[in-house]
């Protein structure tokens, strides 16, 4: 008995410690209120809380005021801005003969054939580019909302099995201290079984921690919502099986694509040069004696280019064009090798999940067996405990399973561009 109560000793310092834990852990916490769980909320209004708090929010009407002034360029009579032109001539601080002469004009720049209807076109590109960012903003939204929810599922996980470990310890030392009073067991097994008691309630506070800070992600990325979807997402998985071309990331990269090949022909347009016209007046004398002339000109300029100047000028445009292109197949394989890396997952937890739910409820019937052959006194505590952990391994694999199995569905959804 004497060593019985030297083995206690450190069991109480284990004790005092985690008690002491438990009081930081609820400090810390104290300014975090928990989610409420609302039947009302959906996915979709979290997802439009998700968008407005969004940074990326920004870039959206970036973009869209982008392919506005595109568009109007492409609009346009002329290119650029006209300019205007003015002349003097005064020799009345040389020779001073008389001579005048005045001319004002303005100039403007002119479309090539066909230079309109391309930058039209790039118009067009910028436009199409703001509509897929549009489609991909969401996207990227929904993926992010559905990653916070996992983590909070994850989180609920974790300590729903906390708690279930905390259960099963209690009942244990229940037991235990039923089986001492009986005579049936040394108080060496009830501090054995307080002991694991301890050990649960500290899986329960880092549980509590895990709710906590996936909580806290869900607001930052709600923009401070106070409630959470009372039930899980559950998804149907897409009938798709291949990477679309109107998948939204591919639609953006095929516009930025469009959009550097509309680059290539700007490039090429400002090496040429534009044509220009300059309409204007001039009104000139020659000496102090003769009649001021008033007259109407116009000029024409057409710049004179050189192939080897236009490729030099659109190398930096090819080789931008270049880039989108390998960006674009980059891409779709890398969706392609995700796709189907989950899909093998998912086949791999089909064939998993029967295995493991009747591993499961093989471990509770041991559990129960267990139990009561420790009540009648046929096993000791060592034979409980290892049984217990086994049953509790088995359940927490087995509900893992079926959560991985949901989130998989919900990230094959994301993969093939299918909103929630």
């Amino acid at each position: 008995m004497k060593h019985s109560v030297l083995s206690a000793k450190p069991l109480k310092l284990i004790a005092s410690a985690l008690l002491t834990l438990t009081i930081t852990t609820q400090a810390t916490g104290i300014d975090h209120e928990p989610l409420e769980r609302s039947n009302q909320l959906d996915v979709q209004t979290v997802m439009q809380h998700a968008l407005q708090a969004s940074p990326e929010r920004l870039l959206t009407d970036s973009a869209s005021d982008q392919a506005s002034a595109y568009r109007a360029i492409g609009q346009r009579w002329i290119v650029g801005s006209p300019s205007l032109e003015a002349n003097i001539i005064n020799d009345s601080l040389m020779s001073n003969v008389g001579q005048r002469e005045m001319e004002a004009g303005v100039q403007v720049q002119l479309w090539r054939p066909g230079e309109r209807s391309d930058a039209r076109q790039r118009g067009s590109a910028y436009n199409s580019r703001s509509q897929a960012w549009q489609a991909w903003y969401q996207l990227m939204t929904a993926g992010r909302v559905r990653e916070s929810l996992a983590e909070l599922e994850r989180a609920d996980l974790a300590m729903s099995n906390a708690i279930v470990a905390q259960q099963h310890a209690s009942r244990l030392l229940e037991i235990t201290r039923q089986l001492q009073q009986a005579g049936s067991a040394a108080e060496m097994d009830v501090l054995q079984a307080e002991s694991l008691l301890l050990a649960a309630d500290k899986q329960v506070l880092a549980a509590d921690a895990m709710v906590v800070d996936a909580e806290r992600e869900y607001q930052i990325l709600t923009g401070g919502l106070t409630a959470r979807p009372a039930q899980a997402l559950h998804e149907q998985q897409s009938t798709d099986e291949e990477i679309s071309s109107n998948h939204p990331l591919v639609q953006l990269l095929q516009a930025n694509l469009q959009i550097s090949d509309a680059a290539i022909l700007d490039a090429e347009r400002q090496a040429k040069g534009s044509p220009s016209v300059q309409l204007g007046v001039r009104r000139e004398r020659g000496d102090f004696a003769q009649p001021y002339v008033e007259s109407v000109g116009i000029s024409v300029s057409i710049p004179l280019s050189s192939r080897r100047v236009v490729n030099a000028s659109t190398s930096d445009a090819r080789a931008s064009r270049t880039e989108a292109e390998v960006a674009l197949i980059n891409q779709m394989r890398s969706l392609t090798q995700q796709l189907h890396e989950v899909e093998h997952e998912l086949h791999t937890l089909e064939q998993s999940l029967p295995l493991s739910e009747r591993e499961h409820a093989l471990a509770q019937r041991q559990l129960q067996m267990a139990e009561t052959a420790y009540r009648n006194g046929e096993v000791d505590m060592t034979h409980v405990v290892r049984i217990m952990q086994q049953a509790r391994a088995a359940e927490n694999t087995f509900r893992e399973l079926q959560l991985q199995q949901q989130h998989l569905i919900s990230s094959y959804n994301q993969i093939i561009g299918v909103l929630p």
